[in-house]
């Protein structure tokens, strides 16, 4: 995409499109998260942190098995990425109201609020921590990612990728792979280095995109990657400089997960389903539907599967949970009646206050990113269907 003005309109016109298409039913719990939910996380112990990217911000945290957050972290407002690092301390991009800063907050295990902020480049950042506490940050209009070291207070480093970094995915050997969702590649960056080591073409022509954007890693090292206007995710195998196969996901594949058996999830906007994927499958095992257009979405240690829906950017988001999917459930060829068990009949999710710049056309063009990360899989998938039908 060369035109970031016509993607950004293009993504705005799909966001407001999906947001108003009547919900799916869900056999899920609903969170009582109100505002806008988009990032979310999971710790080791199960809790669940939700990002509010409405003009209030904050954090939910809502403990395993519960259904109402335990308390709120205070942020300075629009909420995107969120990273927790091994020691239990949280980080969130944000854009603060008061000063229309674009900063990663630092939130110690525990805290209510902001410790201290460390100033980045303007988007809503998908982050990601590092084995080691590292934080990476994407800057998908300046082609770079930021890395920020355990418990710094400034950027460490930025690094030189692909064309419009949009997520990042790091092994446990410290190896960040990042999407690139322009270019149509993956680069590669050894721990602690400051350059790209190799760049992974994952879409199928190079020079062309097929728009990648999700990125996770196995427990084994393999990395999946959405791409989200030719319905498929691309496995990239440990050491390996190609793509060892494609898994078709139909729908527009946006997010991914893996839980902790190694089996995939994928959020797909189109289909408003989520693709479960088992170890080593090359293809979609079983679907569980989802409320309208899933976003983000986290795996806990014990397999519940968190999904955030950030709605039409005006409160009216909700959160879901599913229950675990047996493993020897979820047969290739299986369809949306695999989904999990009901943990709790759904019910609306309340109404917050907030309102999300990419919901806002002037906002939305002075974020930019904003619209790529929540609504680019619309204007994607809108391109590519015309495309085939040409």
């Amino acid at each position: 995409m060369k035109n970031w003005t016509l993607a950004i309109a293009a993504g705005l016109g799909a966001a407001m499109f999906l947001g108003a298409a009547p919900a799916l039913a869900a056999p899920s719990e609903v969170l009582d998260v109100g505002g806008v939910p988009l990032g979310v996380i999971v710790g080791p112990d199960g809790t669940a942190y939700v990002g509010d990217y409405g003009a209030s911000g904050g954090i939910s945290v809502i403990p395993h098995g519960t259904a109402r957050p335990a308390r709120t972290i205070s942020t300075g407002g629009f909420t995107s990425g969120l990273a927790l690092a091994p020691d239990g301390t949280l980080y969130v991009a944000e854009r603060d109201n008061s000063t229309n800063q674009y900063d990663i907050g630092v939130i110690p295990a525990g805290a209510s609020g902001v410790a201290r902020r460390i100033p980045v480049s303007p988007g809503a950042h998908l982050i990601t921590a590092g084995p080691d506490g590292s934080i990476f940050v994407p800057d998908p209009f300046g082609h770079t990612v930021s890395v920020i070291a355990p418990k710094g207070s400034a950027v460490d480093r930025t690094i030189a990728v692909g064309s419009g970094p949009v997520e990042i995915a790091v092994t446990k050997d410290g190896t960040a792979f990042v999407a690139n969702q322009i270019s149509g590649t993956v680069s590669v960056i050894p721990s602690g280095a400051s350059t790209v080591l190799r760049t992974i073409q994952v879409s199928s022509a190079p020079g062309h995109t097929e728009n990648p954007h999700g990125i996770v890693a196995g427990p084994d090292g393999t990395v999946y990657v959405t791409n989200i206007s030719s319905d498929a995710v691309a496995v990239i195998k440990p050491d390996s400089d190609t793509v060892a196969y494609r898994i078709p996901v139909p729908g527009g594949p946006q997010e991914a997960a893996v839980g902790p058996d190694g089996s995939l999830y994928v959020s797909t906007v189109q289909d408003r389903v989520v693709s479960v994927i088992r170890p080593g499958a090359t293809a979609v095992g079983s679907s569980i539907p989802t409320d309208r257009n899933p976003s983000h979405l986290a795996v806990a240690p014990d397999g519940t599967v968190i999904v955030t829906n950030p709605g039409n950017g005006t409160g009216n988001g909700s959160v879901s949970r599913y229950a675990p999917i047996p493993v020897g459930e979820g047969g290739a060829g299986n369809s949306a009646s695999s989904a999990p068990t009901v943990l709790a009949a759904p019910r609306p999710a309340e109404s917050g206050d907030g309102i999300a710049a990419p919901w806002n056309t002037a906002t939305a063009i002075a974020g930019g990113l904003a619209i790529l990360v929540i609504a680019g899989a619309g204007f994607t998938i809108a391109a590519g269907r015309r495309k085939k039908a040409a």
